[in-house]
């Protein structure tokens, strides 16, 4: 975006904008290499596979992000960005044993340690204390626009003001550089074997004022 292009408006959302959010989310993550990974599966047809990536869609918003973190969006619903403040991804085991039965529904109760093993290794050597960008994702017909850019830009704001660390993990390679434009840099590169995608941890640290 040039200097002089206006950045698009956005605004926080909130649990009435749900149903906003994940179909910008839906859209955005049909072809995610990663979430393809978590809800496909021999012998699921597409309509369940579609089903089960929006269940784990609205699991990510309304039980992991909203209670935990913040969601902006864009004033014409095209793109959304789902950060969970420090420390909020580190549930108490009781909200995790809550949350299983609708992981299960996703991913299948034979693959679930297949998951947790997965979930580990992308967690390990994470710093004690960052904003993590859980999803970020912008309607296919207005990418280009900016909007990406815009909805990540309070957090980040934030953090530069806080002196926090933003982190996030991506399985497309092509993304990369556009994070690196935005401040990232990649630490960790995690090959999860078994027809996995690979996932890259990338970290910005807050800019000096």
């Amino acid at each position: 975006m040039s200097a002089s292009r206006q950045a698009p408006p956005v605004r926080r959302a909130g649990p009435d904008d749900a149903e906003a959010v994940l179909a910008i989310l839906d859209e955005g993550f049909a072809a995610d290499p990663f979430v393809r990974w978590v809800v496909e599966r021999p012998g699921r047809s597409a309509e369940r596979t579609a089903a089960a990536r929006r269940r784990y869609l609205r699991l990510v918003l309304e039980r992991l992000v909203l209670p935990h973190g913040e969601v902006w969006m864009d004033e014409g619903a095209r793109a959304a960005a789902l950060w969970v403040a420090p420390g909020g991804w580190d549930l108490p085991l009781g909200e995790q044993l809550r949350l299983l039965p609708t992981v299960a529904r996703v991913v299948g109760w034979r693959r679930l340690p297949r998951m947790a093993y997965a979930s580990a290794a992308i967690e390990e050597g994470r710093p004690p204390a960052f904003w993590y960008l859980a999803l970020v994702a912008t309607r296919e017909a207005a990418r280009g626009q900016g909007l990406g850019r815009a909805v990540l830009a309070p957090v980040l704001e934030r953090c530069d003001v806080e002196g926090e660390l933003a982190l996030l993990e991506t399985s497309k390679r092509k993304n990369l550089g556009w994070y690196r434009r935005l401040g990232f840099e990649e630490r960790r590169h995690v090959d999860l074997g078994e027809g996995a995608p690979p996932v890259w941890s990338l970290v910005r640290e807050p800019a000096e004022r």
